[in-house]
């Protein structure tokens, strides 16, 4: 009884697993990165007919933030400070990923070169030397959160300036998230039961009228 309860757990488990990772490939993820600039208030102005004309408000923007970002302004904890401090925040959506960008990440992935067994042996001295990647581990996520036909171009300006961003405002804690996202978005499983699909209907040898009329 006990066993049957346990595998019963354990289907359980799998089948909630399976429904979240269906809901990543359908919905995608958003993540946050800050800004390594402080907000600044409004002008007195902008913040007087506001506040005298709220039916007219008018929108004021940080001429330091690009107008194609999407920012907005949080509140988070600051360790050092030890309270809560105003943020820039630039939002991200990685949406399902197209089968076009899927094969240039396929692409991007072939250039790096990872031996377990060294880093086994040296585990320090090997994990140093795969910080070379960082550029590369930039562009993969950079490829991935743009998810168009222009990431196929290496020197598209939109892939090399997200790119640059990521290596100026991404930790290490926060690319290990977005690797484990991007990963599981790429959906090789998915991709596997479909290469099977199609072999086992290609190896599938159709009836013939002969074999129709022994039957």
């Amino acid at each position: 009884m006990d066993k049957n309860n346990s595998e019963l757990t354990r289907e359980q488990r799998l089948e909630i697993e399976e429904q979240a990772i269906q809901t990543l490939m359908q919905m995608g993820v958003k993540f946050s990165v800050p800004l390594k600039i402080n907000p600044v208030n409004p002008p007195r102005r902008i913040a007087w007919w506001n506040r005298h004309f709220p039916k007219h408000v008018r929108v004021w923007r940080d001429r330091r933030i690009p107008r194609e970002w999407n920012v907005s302004e949080m509140e988070v904890p600051d360790a050092e400070q030890g309270r809560m401090v105003r943020t820039y925040m630039r939002h991200f959506h990685i949406k399902p990923l197209y089968l076009g960008t899927i094969d240039y990440l396929r692409k991007l992935y072939m250039q790096i070169e990872y031996d377990e067994g060294n880093i086994q042996e040296d585990p320090i001295q090997e994990s140093k030397k795969l910080f070379k990647y960082i550029p590369l581990m930039a562009e993969i996520a950079a490829v991935a959160v743009i998810n168009s036909g222009s990431v196929s171009d290496p020197l598209a300006s939109e892939v090399r300036d997200l790119k640059d961003f990521f290596i100026e405002h991404l930790t290490v804690a926060r690319l290990k998230q977005l690797s484990d996202v991007i990963s599981q978005m790429m959906n090789a499983g998915g991709f596997t039961s479909s290469i099977r699909s199609i072999v086992e209907i290609g190896t599938t040898r159709p009836k013939t009228r002969a074999d129709l009329i022994e039957q």
